[in-house]
């Protein structure tokens, strides 16, 4: 059933964003106006079949292809490695902006060395355009997760964005402010491991690079206030398209979905986003409330860099944190929620052992209740008759037997306090008899 409603509302939001899928893709505004990148698709491909070389490098097979070129799969045949060349072809070599986008990659990549952000090698120019020498990895990417098996779990989602924060901190210590965050430029690999990609449209806090600084970029379905406004960018505009890809990941849906790229801008810079639990009831609270403050419209609101916000994500309670830094395996991520219910299990029947052995240590005492402490069969002290050995060694358990045997005792009580009376009398009465002197009604003076 969650399955299928989940199916629903998929088909409900690509319903809103039919026949717009300008939206996924990377624009750059001018001003208010969006500019389209049409001569991207005019562009003739490279076609690179299996088994050509370019240099060094041999084509193994295509990955994919985009407005910035193609992307293939290829064999180093002097390290003897894998790699993934990005190629721009010929013609898109010849647009100024085209160029200046690929050398922005370049030159902001070659910064980074993070773990979570993927590696550029060199950089080269052959026949069949410019090209990208990067490390290649296996997976796919978090929008291909999110449609193939549907929301992250909370936990899952904490470790995965835990990852990215950690490579978006590293990016921005070394001057770089990414600008178009989501879930397509997050990879998720084989290992499990996240790695951000595509530093296209980056923003380099360098006047001696070439990126371009006062244009706005992004992607508008995650774009932050700030950018729409033409405001000036930092890493909390990163903070805040972060913020929307979360909010993505553990739902399945986008906060804000438009008919028109006007409608969207204003949603972005005035309306209040919905809370995540509307869409997913199984987010927890600290985790929306760590989400909804990420994607605040004021910059000063939101967490003012990467670090801050995966802290929040540590002290959520979502996650063991040990020595400052998430710990988690592959088994971790493929258990999901299952771990949650194994824990509930374990708590059940560790609460049932503790029970069992509170009632056995009862019964083994004797403390069961009863009306009161005076009721208690004691040892007596009376002498012990036929009628009551019967009750000195068996323990009565049921209310009604014990009241009789304290019956019993008292009658047994009284009749041996009895006998003990009557013989006294016995033994007292001759030496009373011989006291009392035998007199006659003529012994008295009766004053006549």
């Amino acid at each position: 059933m969650g399955r299928f409603l989940y199916l629903y509302r998929q088909h409900k939001s690509m319903a809103l964003l039919r026949n717009s899928d300008t939206y996924q893709s990377t624009v750059v505004i001018s001003g208010r106006f969006p500019k389209s990148d049409d001569t991207a698709n005019d562009a003739p491909a490279a076609n690179l079949a299996p088994g050509t070389r370019l240099g060094t490098y041999l084509i193994i097979d295509k990955l994919g292809d985009g407005g910035m070129g193609e992307v293939y799969r290829a064999e180093d045949t002097v390290l003897h490695r894998t790699v993934a060349l990005k190629i721009l072809p010929p013609k898109l070599c010849q647009s100024p902006h085209h160029m200046q986008r690929l050398q922005t990659e370049a030159e902001a990549q070659a910064r980074l060395q993070s773990p979570n952000i993927t590696t550029l090698y060199s950089m080269h120019e052959f026949d069949a355009g410019k090209v990208l020498v990067m490390e290649y990895v296996e997976g796919q990417t978090l929008e291909q997760r999110i449609k193939g098996q549907g929301p992250l779990g909370p936990k899952e989602a904490v470790i995965f964005f835990g990852q990215a924060l950690n490579g978006l901190h590293h990016s921005h210590s070394k001057g770089i402010i990414h600008r178009d965050l989501k879930p397509s430029n997050i990879y998720i690999t084989r290992d499990n491991q996240i790695k951000l990609i595509d530093f296209g449209v980056a923003k380099i806090i360098d006047p001696r690079s070439h990126a371009d600084s006062n244009s706005m970029v992004g992607t508008l379905l995650y774009m932050a206030p700030e950018q729409i406004n033409g405001g000036n960018t930092d890493a909390r505009s990163d903070v805040y398209t972060m913020g929307i890809s979360l909010f993505e990941a553990v739902t399945g849906r986008l906060p804000f979905e438009r008919r028109t790229d006007y409608a969207l801008m204003h949603a972005h810079v005035q309306e209040k986003p919905p809370t995540p639990r509307q869409y997913e009831r199984n987010v927890p609270r600290p985790l929306e409330w760590i989400i909804l403050r990420a994607i605040e419209k004021d910059p000063n609101r939101r967490f003012q860099n990467a670090q801050e916000f995966r802290y929040a994500l540590f002290r959520s309670g979502l996650l063991e944190r040990r020595g400052g830094e998430l710990h988690f395996s592959n088994a971790q991520l493929k258990s999901g929620s299952s771990g949650r219910k194994k824990r509930f299990w374990i708590g059940l029947a560790f609460d049932a052992l503790l029970i069992a052995i509170i009632a056995g240590i009862i019964y083994g005492l004797g403390l069961y209740p009863s009306d009161g402490a005076d009721k208690r069969i004691d040892k007596p002290t009376i002498k012990k008759t036929t009628k009551y050995k019967k009750y000195k060694t068996k323990r009565v358990r049921s209310y009604s037997k014990r009241k009789r045997a304290l019956r019993a005792r008292k009658s047994i009580k009284r009749r041996s306090i009895g006998k003990k009376k009557v013989s006294a009398i016995k033994t007292i009465a001759p030496a009373k008899k011989k006291a009392i002197k035998k007199t006659s009604w003529s012994d008295y003076d009766w004053g006549d």
